[in-house]
Order: structure tokens, then sequence, then C-alpha cells
């Protein structure tokens, strides 16, 4: 049986960009949403051991002006954050593949064919403030501990494939939310909101002339739309406040 360890790692590192959609399950069986989360300092802690697996499975990009520019961004969102006294640390991952994703306590990893595919600093900084808005929203503390529920129901195969697509259910939850909070920090750090939806849609794109959903399916790219769609009415009203 897997660690609930190895599992987050699993599942926190999901494709950010490309979501596809699945039936969700009946009410037999549900999480428990009265879950106690993990303490910071377990987090912190469970961070640091998944950094110290993705920095062995990765080789790290060394362009200083590169790491410094992507802290400075980061710096300046996580000033404004809920969370702020976390630790946090954006690492540039020497992969062409275009993503962006978090491990608990504050580790936010960017690819540098996700840097190269950004065309402005507010796209980079949406980014940036999605995964940062995952740590301040505590969807990994909250994860962890439904991941340690669907373990315990392994034994069942029926429950646990319910479990399993309820958590999956989770992260779309999870990641509307992390849109949603993660545009507001750019916003508030003085960076357009909608450099989020703007990347959207041009990884979208690519992804539909590369033929992506021909193998994941119609409803990934509406999933996608849905997001950006959300989005744009989300940005309108930040928007309004300048």
């Amino acid at each position: 049986m897997a660690s609930p360890k190895k599992l987050l790692f699993i599942i926190i590192p999901t494709v950010f960009f490309i979501q596809e959609q699945f039936s969700i399950a009946d009410n037999d069986w549900q999480l428990n949403d009265s879950s106690i989360e993990i303490s910071d300092t377990e987090e912190i802690e469970l961070g640091k051991q998944v950094d110290k697996y993705i920095r062995h499975q990765f080789y790290l990009e060394n362009d200083p002006e590169l790491n410094t520019a992507v802290s400075n961004i980061t710096e300046r969102i996580v000033s404004v954050s809920d969370r702020n006294k976390l630790p946090f640390t954006c690492t540039i991952l020497q992969s062409n593949s275009i993503n962006a994703f978090s491990a608990p306590g504050g580790y936010i990893y960017l690819t540098y064919g996700l840097l190269k595919f950004a065309k402005t600093e507010d796209e980079v900084a949406c980014i940036i403030g999605h995964e940062i808005a995952h740590a301040s929203l505590r969807h990994t503390s909250k994860l962890y501990c439904e991941i340690k529920e669907f373990l315990s129901h392994q034994g069942d195969r029926n429950t646990s494939n319910k479990s399993l697509l309820l958590l999956i259910s989770r992260l779309e939850e999870f990641e509307q939310d992390a849109d949603t909070v993660g545009v507001l920090y750019a916003f508030k750090s003085g960076f357009d909101p909608n450099g989020l939806p703007d990347f959207l849609e041009r990884h979208l794109a690519l992804a539909i002339r590369e033929g992506i959903f021909g193998i994941l399916g119609f409803g990934s790219s509406l999933a996608i739309n849905t997001r950006i769609n959300h989005l744009r009415e989300y940005t309108s009203t930040l928007e309004k406040k300048r």
C-alpha cells in the first residue's frame, strides 16, 4: 500500500493546465470535511521531504537572472498572501513541459518550458499566485488528511473507487479556488490579474493544435474553457476597483 506521503506527491504535481472531467460518485460515501488538518510544522516537514525527492528527480535551472526574477515575483505575492509566514520558495525545473505545481509548506515549482511559453511577467505572477493560494487555503493539509482516509478504504474496491472520484472532484474544486485567490494576490501586488486567463487561453489553443484533447476527450477543453470564463468574470470585478 502506498504511503500518504508518496500518494500526496503523485497527486499534488497534477498537470496544472489540463483537467479531465470525471463523474461524481453518489452520496453513499463522502470524504470527511471535519478531518483535522496537519499543523504548520508538519506541513513544512512534509514539504521538505517532497522537495528532496523532486530535487533528486529533476535538474534545476541555475540561471541567476531568471531565478532572481522569479524570486522577486514570489516575494511580492507572498507579502499580500494570507500565510506569508510560511518559508515560500519557487524553484525552476529544467523541463520543457509547460507546468507548475506546489508541495506542502510553501514549495513552488515552475518548469523552464512554462517560463519560455509565458509572454509577460503578469502571466508568471498569476501562476505563482495560484500556487501560493493553494498553500494559503491549506489545500495540501486538507488533501493529506483525505488521502489517508482514501488509503484506509483501499481494501473495499467499491468504496475505494468512490473515494478516488471524490478526491478528483476535490482537486477540481481546489483549482478553481486557487485561481480566484491567486489572481487576487497578483492584483494586490500590482500585477494584471488577466495574466492567468490569457495564459490558459494560449495553452488551450496549443493543446488543441497538438491534438492533446484527441487523447483526453472533449471534457478536458470544456473544463478549461469553464475555468477561463470564470476567471474573466472575476477579473472584470477587480478591474473596476483600480
